[in-house]
């Protein structure tokens, strides 16, 4: 299909349409379910939808309403309108749910049963809710945001809260009375929030059939667009908008989705609204769009053998006309660092045609290994969606404890964790803390502290606090081994227990599995020598520096994101990372059917991201806690017919091996000049070398030990190889186990 849309419609409609896209834009009255998969068009074919009742069908603009999910969406539905009606036809309502609902409930305020005059944007509302906590002595048990969320949560899975409110059983009393004093603040300051908008819509057609009637009669074809993406409030408006009692009073209505798509059900979707969908309305005619624009067909034979182990949807196949062949890789790396490693050398073999790589995965703290990769071999990339592993708020926060810890004379970390986690000493006490440094700037922060704490400038509670956290830095020397100030800070601030109140469970989730990939990190380095705190901050300088310098300086070769911040988009070469069970599917989804359906949901739309090449990745072994353990491959691996992709094992694969390997598959040799240094560059390079000479010696007495090869002693158990030494004829092993590093003759261990 052309990218360029041409001025006449009917032609467009003719040319460009195929047989079930004009089916879907033609259809004139009736329930329409287009079913459209990914990459088949479906923006294209709501908007010709609207253009041809406009300009063939004669249907009044105002008399049609598409409704969509966010601004940007709504914004690219109406200029593709415009391009076929004219830029001087009047257009319909293209907007947001949310965006509709308040024109109505403005346009219609005399009928609501309290004044409404203004809408709580997201800080008003976090203000109303932090003076409940605070008034109710709540602030140890939960936040503005946290009690934000649960509360969008009971309004967007009941049409009626109120009524729901008697049937539901609360997790807590202080939720349900928090919940009723929000509501109460709200009507005496005459406000509605977001979630407001669509219920009190809906309300008011259920109560007043004057208004439902004469809103019926204006609004005669309504669209929807991502209805897989709808929730139980949503549904609920367009069932009263087109339908008085059970039958239809719309001229049409067509709702364009993909329930293989739907992966969104922690904001609210439920995938059940568009698989159900004819239970709601039984006259309804199906038309499934299956042609795929964007990918080769192996890709979509792919995702097609993966998503039919769904049962919760409306069967389909995607399938294109261009053909392909030999499109899907899958590889076994040894850790997440070779995982890192092999991503990058695919990297540096891919075919770009100026276009970057895309490397999704499940969860955001994976992004750690595989960005020190792409630092090491000097590739540019950037993260859609989030935030570089070293830039996010609950990394830099225990980063900051530890320069801190480092430097004592360094303002911006203290600035940084004085009150983080909160200790009550907030702006006025540092502004004194300042002025006192300011007063005695040769001092450092604990000497300023002290200070404080002798001359009685504090009330108690912040003398205590003051104590609290100077303590802390008592039992951290910069000499210390990493990982084991982080614990201690870990433990001593109970920073975890401050995420969780802090934000929804599953935010709090993320930033703690960061904390986690933090730690894992640390211990890695210290295997390899850097021991300590000092030693591991001028590391992550010395990345951060590099880092910075290839984004100012070179185009970006890879865009990193998860997989929910790929939907929408496509790119000629995908890598998704980490098909391991416990990753994707994700721990949580294991034993739950719903979950784990939406777990496959969501590799379906990283597959179907691909438009050439598809990289599939998982590793054997992760590191937890400092020692490897054991991954079992994805069950969606099992998923992939095995003639569409050849799996291997590359665990043992040299930087050779996989340059080969990538380049017998692409076709393209690579002639990248590759860099072995470490993100401390020179100083690493003697290091590098030696390591490269004993490796040699080593593979020359025993071909078969390689470092970190995973193996198994029957006194030890299993551990990892550190380094390999031949002498006198005898191969010695210095091995990782659980209980610390032993060296041993290697006839006594056996590889896993």
């Amino acid at each position: 299909m052309s990218n360029t849309l041409p001025s006449s419609l009917a032609n467009f409609i003719q040319q460009e349409l195929n047989t079930t896209q004009q089916q879907a834009v033609l259809t004139k009255t009736g329930i329409l379910l287009v079913v459209a998969g990914a990459g088949s068009g479906k923006t294209r074919v709501i908007t010709t939808r609207i253009a041809h009742l406009i300009a063939h069908e004669h249907v009044a603009p105002k008399s049609i309403l598409a409704l969509t999910f966010t601004n940007k969406a709504a914004q690219e539905m109406r200029e593709r309108i415009k391009f076929f009606v004219g830029h001087h036809t009047e257009l319909p309502f293209v907007g947001t749910f949310h965006s509709y609902c308040l024109r109505l409930l403005k346009q219609n305020a005399h009928l609501l049963p309290t004044p409404f005059l203004s809408i709580l944007d997201e800080d008003d509302q976090q203000k109303l809710l932090n003076a409940i906590i605070q008034r109710n002595n709540l602030s140890k048990r939960t936040t503005a945001k946290k009690l934000s969320y649960q509360i969008s949560q009971l309004k967007n899975n009941a049409v009626d809260p109120e009524e729901h409110l008697h049937t539901l059983t609360w997790s807590s009393p202080f939720i349900k009375d928090a919940y009723h004093a929000y509501e109460r603040e709200k009507q005496a300051s005459h406000c509605l929030d977001f979630d407001d908008l669509l219920l009190y819509t809906v309300k008011l057609l259920k109560t007043n059939t004057t208004f439902k009637q004469q809103l019926q009669a204006n609004i005669r074809h309504i669209l929807v667009d991502e209805y897989q993406d709808t929730n139980v409030v949503q549904h609920a408006l367009l069932k009263e908008l087109v339908r008085d009692q059970n039958s239809l009073v719309a001229d049409s209505l067509c709702v364009v989705g993909d329930e293989d798509q739907s992966i969104y059900s922690w904001r609210g979707a439920t995938v059940a609204n568009i698989v159900d969908f004819k239970k709601d309305f039984p006259q309804t005619i199906t038309i499934k769009i299956e042609q795929n624009y964007r990918s080769v067909q192996p890709i979509l034979h792919c995702a097609n053998g993966i998503i039919q182990h769904n049962t919760n949807r409306n069967p389909k196949n995607l399938w294109s006309d261009r053909i392909g062949n030999d499109r899907i890789r899958a590889i076994s790396c040894l850790s997440e660092y070779q995982e890192g490693e092999m991503i990058a050398q695919f990297l540096k073999t891919a075919p770009q045609k100026n276009h970057p790589v895309a490397i999704l995965y499940r969860a955001h703290h994976q992004s750690r290994a595989i960005e020190e990769a792409l630092i090491k071999h000097s590739i540019p990339y950037t993260i859609i969606g989030g935030i570089m592993f070293y830039e996010r708020k609950e990394i830099k926060d225990l980063l900051a404890y530890l320069r801190l810890a480092a430097n004592p004379f360094d303002r911006t970390s203290f600035s940084r964790v004085i009150n983080c986690p909160q200790r009550g000493l907030g702006e006025k006490f540092e502004e004194m803390f300042y002025e006192q440094w300011h007063t005695e700037p040769l001092y450092d922060f604990k000497q300023i502290a002290n200070l404080l704490i002798t001359q009685d400038h504090l009330p108690r509670t912040k003398k205590a606090a003051l104590i609290t956290f100077t303590t802390l830095f008592e039992t951290i020397s910069p000499t210390d081994r990493p990982s084991a100030a982080l614990e201690r800070i870990l433990s001593m601030t109970a920073y975890m227990t401050y995420l969780k109140n802090a934000h929804e469970s599953q935010e709090a989730e993320t930033r703690m599995d960061n904390i986690k990939e933090l730690l894992h990190a640390v211990r890695y380095l210290e295997e390899q020598g850097i021991i300590t705190i000092t030693h591991f901050l001028d590391e992550v300088s010395l990345m951060q520096e590099k880092l910075s310098r290839q984004t100012t300086e070179q185009k970006v070769s890879a865009v990193l994101m998860t997989l929910h911040a790929a939907k929408g988009l496509e790119f000629d070469n995908v890598v998704i990372a980490g098909l391991e069970e416990g990753l994707l599917p994700s721990s949580r989804s294991l034993h739950d059917t719903e979950s784990l359906e939406e777990e496959r949901r969501l590799l379906y739309v990283g597959i179907t991201r691909a438009k050439e090449r598809l990289l599939l990745s998982a590793c054997r072994y992760r590191y937890t806690y400092g020692q490897m353990s054991a991954q079992n491959s994805s069950r969606f691996l099992d998923e992939i017919p095995t003639q569409l992709a050849q799996h291997h094992d590359a665990s043992s694969w040299s930087t050779m091996d996989a340059q080969r390997y990538y380049a017998q598959w692409t076709g393209i040799p690579s002639t990248s000049n590759f860099n072995v240094l470490t993100f401390s560059g020179a100083s690493n390079q003697k290091q590098s070398i030696e390591h490269t000479k004993t490796m040699s010696i080593s593979a020359k007495a025993a071909p078969t030990w390689k470092r970190n090869q995973p193996v198994i002693h029957a006194t030890f158990g299993t551990g990892i190889i550190q380094s390999i030494e031949p002498k006198d004829g005898t191969t010695y092993l210095t091995i990782a186990f659980k209980g610390g590093s032993k060296k041993i003759d290697a006839k006594f261990v056996k590889m896993l």
